[in-house]
C-alpha cells in the first residue's frame, strides 16, 4: 500500500484514470504517472496471480514517493498485492460481498448513469466509471445527466466518478463541456502512436478544466479534511 496522502483524498483529487492492458504493463507503465495519470489500473488478463502481482510490485517501486493510486481489476491480485484499489467492470451480486485488499482500500465499479449513483455510497464502492462517454460522436446521455445531478466538484462532495468510453484527445473537450472533470481511458492511449504524449494531452485538458472550475480550491481543501 502506498502511504503519504490518504487514498480517499487522492481519489477525490484524481482526474485521469488509465486502464493498462497486459501487453502494455511493462516496467515503463508506471511512467504514465509522470505524464498525468493519477489512477493506474493494471488489468490481469490471462496472467497468473503471481505474474500480475509482480507487475504491481515493479510499478510501486518506480512510483515511490508519488501520490498515484495503483489498482487492479482482479480481486485475487488485489488481495495478494495489497493494491490501493480494485475495479470491477460489471460486479453483479456476490453472496459474500466484495473484499477490500486492506483496511483503507478503495473499490470501484462501472455504472450507466445517475440512476446507479447510489451504488457509489462507499459501502463498498467508493468510485465509478460512467459511460459510454461518447456515443456516435456525441457525449452520452448518462455522462451529461450524471454531471448535472452530481457535479464533480460540488460541496458537500458527491460520489467520485470518471467519464469512460470513447474519450480521446479529439473528444475530451466535449466531455468536459458536458460537465465531467475526470476521465478513464484505455484505447485512446494504447492505440496511439505515442501513448505518453496522448496521456499528457488528456491530462492537460482535464487539469485546465479543473483549475478554472469555480470552487476548485474549496473542493481541494475539503478533500484533505475529509
Amino acid at each position: 500500500m502506498t502511504a503519504l496522502v490518504g487514498l480517499k483524498t487522492r481519489l477525490r483529487l484524481a482526474r485521469l484514470a488509465l486502464v493498462i492492458p497486459p501487453h502494455a504493463a511493462g516496467p515503463e507503465a508506471a511512467d504514465f504517472a509522470a505524464h498525468g495519470a493519477d489512477l493506474l489500473i493494471f488489468t490481469r488478463g490471462d496472467r497468473s496471480v503471481e505474474e500480475a502481482v509482480e507487475v504491481i510490485d515493479v510499478a510501486r517501486k518506480r512510483l515511490f514517493g508519488l501520490q498515484t493510486i495503483v489498482a487492479t481489476d482482479s480481486a485475487d491480485v488485489g488481495q495478494a498485492a495489497k493494491a490501493d484499489a480494485v475495479f470491477y467492470r460489471r460486479p453483479g451480486w456476490r453472496p459474500f460481498g466484495f473484499r477490500k485488499t486492506h483496511e483503507f482500500a478503495l473499490l470501484g465499479r462501472s455504472i450507466d448513469g445517475p440512476a446507479d449513483a447510489d451504488k457509489l455510497d462507499g459501502d463498498p464502492f467508493t468510485f465509478g466509471f460512467v459511460g459510454p462517454a461518447i456515443e456516435d460522436g456525441l457525449v452520452g446521455a448518462g455522462v451529461a445527466e450524471m454531471a448535472r445531478q452530481y457535479p464533480p466538484m460540488a460541496l458537500p462532495a458527491h460520489p467520485v466518478w470518471f467519464a469512460a468510453g470513447g474519450i480521446s484527445p479529439d473528444t475530451v473537450e466535449a466531455v468536459i463541456a458536458a460537465g465531467a472533470r475526470r476521465a478513464a481511458v484505455l484505447s485512446a492511449v494504447f492505440d496511439s502512436a505515442d501513448p505518453f504524449a496522448t496521456t499528457r494531452l488528456l491530462a492537460d485538458a482535464l487539469k485546465g478544466a479543473w483549475i478554472t472550475e469555480p470552487g476548485a480550491e474549496a473542493y481541494g481543501e475539503d478533500a484533505f479534511r475529509a
